[in-house]
């Protein structure tokens, strides 16, 4: 995709282009409609006036006044009645001639090439150094009668000013396009700040101020940008004191109520208990996701989390022994690979989090008799830990999603979840300035892959 620079860059280049070739045809068609006619008629005179001088005082030295006439500033092309073709001044880019015109010139009769110059549409007739492109009339000499053909030699006439103008034109242009290049990406850094500003609201930092103090609409539009940031910020603010809030309210009832539901339930009838078990099983679910919501809210404070020295490979083997009786009630084994126990920074609760997290979900989609395969690589300056399940894997919709807050879009796995596990390990790893992927394909389970920075 091309960006907004190279396109205004391009359009002005366009329209520079289109404007020299617009400008070149008009003014093509106002010499040819206005000022050919006169042009020829100036030259008409001046070489009729210097004939009639030559035929009343010349001395018939006829090559002579050829030669004064292109030191003059003229070119000429000379066809003597025995046929001989002489030239004087410069020569002529394209010299063919109709050998009737040259006969009818040696007999007396005028041609008007200059005036009758046919249109051309970015090619100007004034400059176009041919033979047709002339003036031709009869000149009596010692020995017959001379078709000449002249024009004025605007190489010589004009070649200081040509140089000049020329060179005008090609600083013109290139100071043009340089000042062009450089002013237009002045106009578009606003726009990339937008860009990027836009980019990190996206990722969730609203603290971002572009801060342009120009007057034209990109500055109002950055202002605004600058207002909606400060209104967003504060609008997330609010809703996440409130999910607090209601999080931490809604735990002190929901223990309430799963207590009283477990006392009831031992002493109740078949048909009550079911119904009591239910109202226990439904309240720990919520209770689950308000603890998940608090522990978001938590992350979302920003506050630093506790980083200090761990034996890696012995916190996943304590939070194995934490869930040790889920993992045997539903016959799923895990195996640990790891060469060795490297020592990581990092807060020892949020660890455990991170795989409980983790290893719970490769629980909810292993079927029993699979194998969860954890293993841990230690590198340089970074220690990996890939934890494998053999499920039905993720589609690449799902893992676009799967960081995201309450997104659920594995049906396989079911409808215990909250939808937060995965995004309290994805805000846990990034406070940790770790990094977290997923890699997998529908039908061969799925690797959560964790990278520690030492």
């Amino acid at each position: 995709m091309k960006s907004l620079y190279v396109k205004i860059v391009g359009l002005v280049c366009l329209v520079l282009l289109v404007s020299a070739l617009i400008a070149l045809l008009i003014s093509n068609v106002l010499y040819y409609t206005v000022w050919q006619a006169s042009y020829s008629q100036k030259v008409e005179e001046a070489v009729e006036t210097s004939v009639a001088y030559y035929e009343r005082h010349g001395d018939r030295r006829v090559d002579s006044f050829y030669e004064m006439l292109s030191a003059t500033g003229f070119q000429l092309y000379v066809v003597s009645e025995s046929g001989q073709v002489k030239r004087f001044g410069n020569a002529f880019r394209d010299e063919a001639l109709a050998p009737e015109v040259v006969q009818a010139v040696q007999d007396g009769k005028v041609y008007q090439g200059m005036r009758d110059y046919p249109f051309h549409l970015f090619l100007l007739g004034l400059f176009d150094n041919e033979v047709i492109n002339t003036y031709g009339t009869s000149l009596q000499t010692a020995t017959g009668t001379d078709a000449v053909f002249i024009r004025p030699d605007l190489s010589r006439q004009i070649r200081e000013l040509h140089l000049f103008v020329g060179a005008f034109l090609a600083l013109l242009v290139l100071l043009s396009f340089l000042l062009l290049v450089f002013s237009i990406r002045y106009l578009v850094r606003p726009i990339k700040r937008l860009t990027t500003a836009t980019e990190r609201m996206t990722a969730g930092d609203y603290s971002i101020s572009v801060a342009t103090t120009g007057q034209d609409e990109i500055g109002e539009l950055s202002r605004r940008f600058d207002e909606m940031a400060q209104a967003v910020a504060k609008s997330d603010a609010e809703r996440k004191a409130f999910v607090a809030n209601v999080s931490h309210e809604f735990q002190s009832p929901l223990t309430t109520i799963r207590g009283y539901a477990e006392q009831l339930e031992r002493s109740a009838e078949t048909e009550e208990r079911l119904k009591l078990r239910t109202i226990g099983q439904e309240a720990k679910r919520m209770a689950e996701l308000t603890r998940q919501l608090l522990t978001l809210a938590r992350l979302d404070e920003g506050r630093p989390l506790r980083r200090q020295p761990i034996l890696l490979v012995q916190s996943i083997q304590t939070t194995l022994e934490t869930l040790s009786y889920q993992l045997d009630e539903r016959g799923v084994a895990v195996a640990l690979e790891a060469s060795d126990d490297p020592v990581i920074l990092a807060d020892e609760l949020a660890l455990e989090q991170i795989f409980q997290n983790l290893i719970r979900n490769a629980l909810h989609v292993s079927a029993e008799g699979d194998l969860i395969t954890i293993q841990v690589d230690t590198g340089t300056d970074s220690v990996i830990v890939r934890i494998k399940d053999q499920g039905p894997g993720m589609t690449e919709q799902v893992i676009a999603h799967a960081f995201e807050r309450f997104y659920q879009g594995d049906a396989s796995r079911g409808t215990s979840g909250t939808g937060l596990g995965l995004a309290i390990v994805k805000e846990t790893m990034d406070q940790l300035e770790g990094q977290i992927r997923i890699e997998s394909v529908p039908g061969t389970g799925t690797t959560m892959v964790l990278t520690f920075f030492k």
